[in-house]
């Protein structure tokens, strides 16, 4: 039996930390399970030679059973840096795909299950072959959170913490050509807006995460009204996030106390702000993380339905069926896998 899960220590942490997120979830009975399934998990993750990796949007019980948890590409790193043959990524699709991108046939991939993505499933690449034609000597900078396809037909890859920087550089390295930023038009126009370069030159598709999308301004006003005292901490995909930053840049906005963050960064940010309340724009899946690692502060989701069905559809009864059954492999076919690998190489270059 392994020791290290205990039903006191999770029925306590699960509904102390994420009672209000998933109300009536964490019964006595539901934990129990949970506990006897994660100790199967570990003892065949172990037996398998294993690594468990989960995304801040999973359900507690995952962030618990496995070994890291984290953003989409630092979560990839860690799984190219680990020297396990199996890797089981708790997350959606695109992020196994990214992942298997990185460690190529050294390592097989499994996921619990094959969930999509809202933001993926906007995008259109006989749009992006069409823009490209338009734009013969046009740069195409993809978020990371894309598949591996519109990877692979990119010039740039950025992440939400680095994305004004990647279009910062591929403007000063390629002055006057003309970028095509997708899938967020969300994150792409806070990249603009932090960056400085010509909008003009710019084109943004305009897909979008849905459960980021519906954070718009008002909820952020409710939030606000609730917990006046407290920092905002805001996704660049969130609905509110373009509007926001740029009232703030004004000097317009009551939201002078919002910080522009990727998921981990948030970690990063509330544990040295001596604030101690904190509003959160992104999935509600974060909110577990964030508390259960700095239990002494407060932090409120921005609005109640912040949760990705998608992330959700992985499962602890899922992941132990993968375990058992090698059922849901990651495969690239290599020459996707090649040139999507290039274009994140390319990022990792800029510093």
């Amino acid at each position: 039996m392994d020791s290290s899960i205990s039903f006191d220590d999770w029925y306590d942490r699960f509904n102390r930390f994420a009672g209000d997120l998933y109300p009536d979830r964490y019964t006595p009975e539901f934990v129990r399970e949970l506990v006897d399934q994660g100790r199967e998990v570990r003892s065949l993750a172990a037996q398998k030679n294993s690594v468990i990796v989960a995304h801040n949007y999973q359900y507690p019980e995952l962030q618990e059973i496995a070994e890291t948890v984290g953003d989409s590409l630092g979560l990839s790193k860690q799984v190219a840096e680990q020297s396990k043959p199996r890797v089981d990524f708790c997350g959606v699709w695109f992020m196994g795909e990214t992942a298997k991108t990185i460690v190529g046939d050294k390592v097989k991939v499994y996921m619990p299950d094959h969930p999509g993505c809202s933001l993926v499933a906007s995008i259109d690449h006989g749009r992006i072959r069409a823009w490209k034609e338009h734009n013969p000597d046009g740069l195409i900078i993809s978020y990371i959170n894309t598949d591996a396809k519109t990877k692979a037909m990119s010039d740039y890859i950025c992440t939400s913490r680095n994305a004004a920087k990647i279009v910062s550089h591929a403007a000063a390295h390629h002055p006057g050509r003309r970028m095509l930023f997708l899938p967020d038009k969300y994150l792409g126009a806070v990249s603009l807006a932090q960056s400085g370069i010509d909008p003009e030159l710019v084109d943004l598709y305009d897909g979008a995460c849905h459960v980021h999308a519906k954070i718009g301004e008002f909820a952020l006003e409710q939030a606000l009204d609730l917990y006046p005292d407290a920092e905002i901490l805001i996704h660049p995909e969130c609905g509110c996030a373009s509007t926001c930053l740029a009232k703030i840049m004004a000097g317009e906005s009551e939201y002078q106390n919002a910080y522009y963050l990727s998921t981990d960064q948030m970690i990063r940010h509330a544990e040295a702000s001596p604030v101690k309340e904190f509003i959160v724009g992104t999935e509600s899946g974060m909110l577990y993380r964030l508390r259960k690692e700095l239990p002494e502060k407060k932090f409120y989701p921005v609005h109640p339905d912040a949760v990705c069905e998608y992330m959700k559809m992985n499962t602890m009864e899922k992941l132990l069926d993968s375990l058992r059954n090698d059922r849901i492999e990651v495969n690239i076919d290599p020459e996707t896998r090649q040139k999507a690998q290039a274009a994140i190489d390319r990022m990792l270059t800029i510093q």
